[in-house]
Order: C-alpha cells, then structure tokens, then sequence
C-alpha cells in the first residue's frame, strides 16, 4: 500500500487528510509525552505537585527537591555511544568522499543529536537533502513535530511535520517524490511551497520497542518511576528533620505555669514546682532502615539506567584497573550502547543510501565493490598499554593490518586522515633515500 492508497482508504481521499492524520489519539498520545518528557528535563517533576502544610500556625512551604539526575543518565549514555566521532571504514576513494560531506554537513553533532533524542524520547528524526550550494546535508527534525505515517501493513509511506507558533499551525508533507507545505494563517488550509524529494523520506531512527515495533521508547520513561521515588523521599526527609528533629515540641508535666518560651530562643531556664518535669519530645528516624532504602534505590536506578557503578560514585578504588576490569565494570553501559548502536547502524544504512543517490546527481558514482561502513569509539576509559600491546601482538602474528591498528588505537580520531599522513611520510621516505643513494654514488665518481 502506498500513500495515495492509504488516503484513499483511511481518509476517502480528502486533501487535507494529514490534519486528520496528526489528530489520531496515538498520535496525540505519544506527542503528550514526549512533551512530557520535555518539561521534565526542563524542571517540571512530580515533586512540585506535593502539597504545603500548616505548621505552628502558620502554612509552612514543603520541600521540593528536584534532582536532575535523569539529564546525567541521558547525557552520559549519548556521550558513551557518539561522544567520540565515527570512524568511517570502507573502501579509500568512497570514504574519502564522504569524509569531505560528514565535515562539510557537520554529521558529527548531527549524529549525536540523534542518539540524544532516542534516549530522552525514544524516537528521532532526519532528513537528508541538497542545500543551496549543492552541498548535502541533513536536518534533525524535532521529535515532539514528527508523524511517521504507516500503514495497516507497517509500511512506511510519508512522513508529517507539524508545529505551532502564535496559534498558527504549520505543516511539511514529506511524500516519496516531493515535500508540500502547508499552513492555516489565513482561514483554511493553504499551500505555501511544493519542491521535489530528491532523497527520500525522512529517516526515522528509534530504539527497540516490544509494545510497538515502528517506534522506541525512551529510556527516560523506565527510570521516571525510581527518580520520583528518590525526590518524594528526600524531600519529606528534609521536612522531617526540620519539623520534627531541630523544631522538638516542649511537654510539661505538672501544673501549667503562664507564659511561653520563643521558639528561637537558646539558653532559657524555668523553675518547675516539686514533682514537675519538663522535656522536648521529638522524633527519632531510623537511619540504617532510611540508608537502606535510598541505596537500594539507587542500586536500582543504576541498574535500570545501565549505569556503572563506578561512574556514580558506587566504586572510588579504581586505581591499577586493567583493560578486562574496566569492561567488566562498564559492562552494562555496553549493553545498553550495542543495543543503540543497532538501530543508529539501520538509520545509517538508509543515510548512505541517500548520499549515494544524491551525490549520482552531482556526477558522482562509485562501483559496486566500493563500500561504506562505520566503527563506533565508546567513551569507556581505557587502558591503552593494554590495548596497544595486545594490537602489536597481532600485527607481529600477522592478524591484523596497520590500517585496523589505527582504526582501533585510542589516540587516532581520524582514520582516513592518519593514513594519509602515513603515506606522505612513506613517499618522503623513499625520496631521501633514493637522494642518499644518487649522492653515495655521485661521491663515488668523483673519487674515481
């Protein structure tokens, strides 16, 4: 089924069907919450609902702690997997030419800006297209105006962009063949442009989804629950200990003698009659069964979070740490980033698809034994003694090559470039040494 098909079926053909189609309550759904999401990371958390109290007298104002942990998690998941820039591998003349569009595009941050997306909305989206200058470069498109349309069938036909400023809606179509775009400013639906689709539709790249195949989930969703807890708990414990612990409530037994003692006052005597007595009365909290239950936890959101324990704080011995020990401990993050790098590697397929196709427009075409691929860097520290002396071991065995050497080396960020470098070293290293030779033998002759 295809889009004309699907209007036709779904929408009985109507023009403006894509209204219609952005109105759907799973679409609506689903922006709710990556809005949701949104003003979550913004500060807007479950703990600003608590409710204010009346104390002494006096309304007294909660406490309210926000923890932006969720913002760490997220960042330190998109650092591990794309902090560091890919390394495009494949065939010299073929990465060559997409080194020169990942520098000009700046695909670096574009590709980091996608796996921040998929962990704080599970879902994000890309298209790439020919700028002004020729140039092929790709725009993110944000994941609260994104409308895959799909069908009954899980085909994916076109794509909507959808968003609102001052009251007025804006709408860009995405077909296979061209983009259309819409708007309501002047009563009623309006064409503003309409331009060919040279690429496709826009890629869209999500994490793996077992209630929903065509689209992610956040990883924010899972740890929401725990990082609730967490502020919820904290924050009746700061009032605890103000309200309970450091304001304790005077008892007096006996007879009732007049006047009162201020609150804030430090250092006051009363004299009782005989057989009176006096005493603060204020709550003791078990500290060992409040310890357990916030580390617990927190074991809990680590865990959830595929978090290590040495980059929250759980383990500070991390000293003559081996290469084998270092995997071990980051050995969820790992996980949880062979998984993302999943689906970035079926984003990145169709994104070479793309390139491929617009760069045969420009006259540039390549055989069909060139190929394109792609090494992700992890920001996991590493023991690099370890690595290169296991790397040396086998160049010295003859398993690997000098080029998977630098492709795999710590200290190299730009394969293509360093083997270039090397190249040039090699040419000059043979014109010297054919100059030693020539200069040998020309010292030879005049001797002679």
């Amino acid at each position: 089924m295809d889009i004309n098909e699907y209007i036709n079926k779904v929408y009985s053909g109507d023009p403006e069907w894509f209204v219609q189609e952005v109105n759907q309550g799973f679409h609506l759904n689903r922006i709710s919450r990556v809005i949701s999401n949104k003003e979550y990371l913004h500060g807007v958390h479950r703990i600003l609902q608590k409710k204010d109290m009346q104390y002494k007298g006096k309304e007294y104002k909660t406490k309210k702690l926000i923890i932006q942990e969720a913002k760490t998690i997220l960042n330190f998941h998109s650092t591990y997997l794309l902090g560091k820039p890919l390394s495009l591998t494949g065939s010299e003349n073929k990465v060559s030419e997409y080194q020169n569009i990942y520098r000009k595009g700046n695909y670096n941050q574009i590709d980091y800006n996608i796996i921040d997306n998929i962990g704080k909305y599970g879902d994000a989206y890309e298209y790439v297209y020919l700028d002004g200058n020729k140039n092929i470069v790709s725009k993110i498109i944000d994941s609260a105006d994104g409308y895959p349309v799909i069908t009954e069938t899980n085909n994916y036909v076109a794509f909507i962009e959808n968003w609102t400023v001052n009251a007025i809606d804006y709408y860009n179509i995405y077909y296979p063949d061209r983009v259309d775009s819409y708007t309501n400013e002047n009563e009623g639906i309006n064409l503003i442009s309409s331009s060919p689709n040279l690429s496709g539709l826009p890629i869209h790249y999500h994490n793996k989804n077992d209630w929903n195949i065509n689209y992610g989930e956040s990883l924010l969703y899972d740890i929401l629950p725990i990082l609730d807890e967490i502020e919820d708990l904290l924050s009746k414990l700061g009032d605890s200990i103000y309200t309970l612990s450091l304001s304790p409530i005077p008892v007096i037994t006996g007879q009732q003698i007049e006047g009162t003692i201020d609150k804030d006052a430090v250092g006051y005597s009363i004299s009782l009659e005989n057989g009176s007595d006096m005493k603060y009365v204020n709550a003791t909290m078990d500290y060992n069964t409040i310890k357990m239950y916030l580390d617990k936890l927190e074991q809990k959101l680590n865990f959830v979070a595929h978090m290590p324990s040495i980059a929250t704080g759980g383990n500070g011995n991390i000293s003559n740490v081996s290469e084998v020990s270092l995997q071990i401990l980051y050995q969820l993050a790992d996980v949880y980033a062979m998984v993302n790098e999943q689906c970035i590697r079926a984003g990145l397929i169709q994104r070479f698809d793309m390139i491929d196709k617009l760069l045969s427009l420009k006259g540039v075409t390549f055989s069909d034994d060139e190929y394109i691929d792609v090494e992700f860097n992890y920001s996991r520290p590493v023991n690099a003694s370890d690595l290169l002396d296991q790397l040396n071991k086998q160049y010295d065995m003859g398993a690997i090559s000098k080029k998977t050497i630098i492709e795999k080396s710590p200290i190299t960020t730009d394969v293509t470039q360093e083997l270039d470098r090397l190249k040039e070293e090699g040419e000059s290293d043979n014109i010297n040494s054919k100059d030693i030779v020539n200069e040998d033998t020309t010292n030879k002759d005049i001797s002679m």
